[in-house]
């Protein structure tokens, strides 16, 4: 086993001998999440190298988080249940990666090494959604409140630039 997950280790070595990493990192400590990230937590993964039959070293993976982000329109705190199941196949080079089967996504192992942490880092990232939203239900901060004693539904938006098309109105007429 691994003295830490963010040591490299050698996927080709690990496929061969069918090794199978486990564990939990404290998202705080992957840099790239953490700035996304506005509450604390853990990731259990689960990465289990091995050889397919094509003698490709090949990484069967599954990661499982609770992530809290901010909600970007209203502010609070939006909870992320994350249960992903990834398949990814190690390459040293793009021109490897033409060759994949469409089942595998490719994993580059830079000079012939890669970092646990990261992969895990990678699956959550790709998780997350491009502007994390409460349900449109569960998000009312970022609706403008109604007018007091209006009805609900029954509240007029008004066109800030009306009065600019008065002017331009005006202006024709004098011409």
């Amino acid at each position: 086993m691994l003295a830490s997950p963010a040591d490299r280790v050698d996927p080709w070595r690990l496929a061969a001998q069918g090794r199978t990493l486990t564990g939990r990192i404290a998202l705080d400590s992957l840099p790239r999440l953490a700035p996304a990230l506005s509450g604390p937590g853990a990731v259990e993964y689960r990465l289990a190298f091995h050889l397919d039959d094509e003698r490709r070293a090949a990484l069967d993976g599954h990661v499982t988080a609770t992530l809290v982000v901010q909600c970007q329109r209203c502010l609070e705190p939006l909870t992320i249940a994350v249960d992903s199941h990834f398949e990814l196949a190690f390459v040293r080079g793009l021109d490897e990666v033409a060759r994949l089967p469409e089942s595998y996504e490719p994993a580059l192992a830079e000079n012939g090494w890669v970092r646990p942490a990261d992969l895990v880092e990678d699956e959550l990232l790709l998780a997350l959604p491009p502007v994390p939203l409460h349900e449109s239900t569960g998000c009312a901060a970022g609706a403008a409140a109604p007018p007091s004693g209006a009805q609900p539904g029954t509240t007029k938006v008004t066109n800030p630039f009306a009065a600019l098309g008065v002017l331009r109105k005006r202006g024709k007429t004098e011409e």
